[in-house]
């Protein structure tokens, strides 16, 4: 009679969780699966590149020595054990095991008892696990708990998959924005730069014969606008090509440095934070986007000696920052062709949830900040 009152109490706990909106859902699932199963802490973890990465952590953390968003080898890990089908879901007493006693995290972590579920997408794709552990053993462990652990890793699998298609709906928004962007340069600056060049050349041959003087200018300014329409379209190229950055922020954007500032004008970057096991794709491609838009305005318009750029990687959010020591100006009488390079900035961030912010005056240089939150992105949706 004990063990089906706790399975019904079981089963009012998986309704309410069920029933649970975004995005606490997965906080509010490791929750119950600590507390039903007396547990000290509960994870959801990630596998990726050989190591296991806490998604999402809930209970006494640092007395495992464990925090959100750090990694450690899989091969070191209960989980690499339960998903290669060597070792049981339910471990009651760690030191009566032998396979797992000897692994370097059941000292470092003091691992005593442990539940563990894969979890799977529906496609079949193994994510991670969903795991419960305590310091000390727990003879009252068993298969049922096992079985409620599976029920609440399918929940945590629907949701990765909801903000992995929420994350994928706001990505095709922003390429979509992006390439809207491009085709609006393409007509407003290619085009208008490539009509001047038509008119001189056609005011060229007017005047060739009765005014050379005037018909050298028409000249000299086709050559001139037929240079600057080459520089857009290869902005443009280039603006494409790094609508999928492809490689880690720090490296895309030491080449745009490269690419982007004059000589004369000094440059450092900086890149501090774990990126590869906090930031997924979608988020560092819109902030570099962000960054470059930027990154072109101080170039073009700033007359700065120095330009800085940096980026701050955080447990929640990632920042990125672009300073320079220029005229700075008045966001008031920005002219329209600036203005329109702020606009696009904020609209970027705004995308995937982020926002930019810029400050600037008159004589004080300007600085751009854009930050997004990675609380929702595809890998923090836990």
């Amino acid at each position: 009679m004990a063990d089906h009152a706790k399975d019904d109490e079981k089963l009012v706990k998986l309704s309410e969780v069920a029933s649970g909106r975004a995005p606490d859902t997965v906080e509010r699932v490791l929750a119950v699966a600590k507390e039903e199963l007396g547990m000290e802490v509960a994870f959801v973890s990630e596998f990726a590149e050989q190591r296991m990465i806490f998604r999402k952590l809930v209970g006494e953390t640092g007395s495992f020595g464990w925090q959100e968003g750090e990694s450690i080898p899989l091969d070191d890990t209960f989980c690499r054990l339960l998903i290669e089908g060597r070792l049981p879901s339910v471990i009651p007493d760690v030191n009566g095991n032998e396979l797992v006693k000897s692994l370097n995290v059941s000292d470092e972590a003091r691992i005593g008892s442990y539940v563990g579920v894969p979890i799977k997408l529906s496609d079949g794709h193994l994510y991670g696990t969903f795991c419960t552990l305590s310091h000390s053993s727990d003879p009252s462990l068993s298969e049922r708990d096992v079985q409620f652990m599976r029920v609440l890793a399918r929940l945590v699998a629907e949701h990765i998959e909801r903000g992995r298609h929420l994350l994928h709906k706001a990505t095709a928004r922003a390429k979509v924005h992006e390439r809207r962007r491009i085709g609006r340069d393409l007509h407003d600056r290619v085009a208008h730069t490539m009509g001047v060049v038509h008119q001189s050349l056609q005011l060229y041959e007017a005047f060739e014969e009765r005014d050379p003087e005037v018909a050298a200018e028409k000249m000299e300014l086709a050559k001139r606008m037929t240079k600057e329409a080459m520089e857009k379209t290869r902005d443009l190229s280039r603006a494409l090509s790094a609508d999928e950055v492809g490689q880690e922020l720090k490296a895309a954007l030491s080449e745009l440095l490269q690419n982007t500032v004059p000589p004369g004008m000094d440059c450092e970057l900086s890149v501090v934070g774990e990126e590869e096991a906090l930031v997924p794709e979608e988020v560092r491609e819109q902030l570099f986007l962000v960054l470059r838009e930027a990154l072109r305005n101080t170039v073009s318009h700033s007359g700065a000696s120095k330009v800085t750029v940096r980026v701050v990687v955080e447990q929640s959010a990632i920042a990125g920052f672009v300073e320079d020591n220029g005229q700075g100006f008045d966001r008031k009488k920005t002219e329209p062709a600036e203005s329109g390079g702020l606009a696009y900035m904020a609209d970027r961030a705004s995308l995937l949830g982020g926002v930019c912010s810029i400050d600037s005056s008159p004589g004080e240089g300007t600085r751009v900040k854009s930050s997004f939150p990675l609380e929702g992105a595809v890998f923090s949706t836990l």
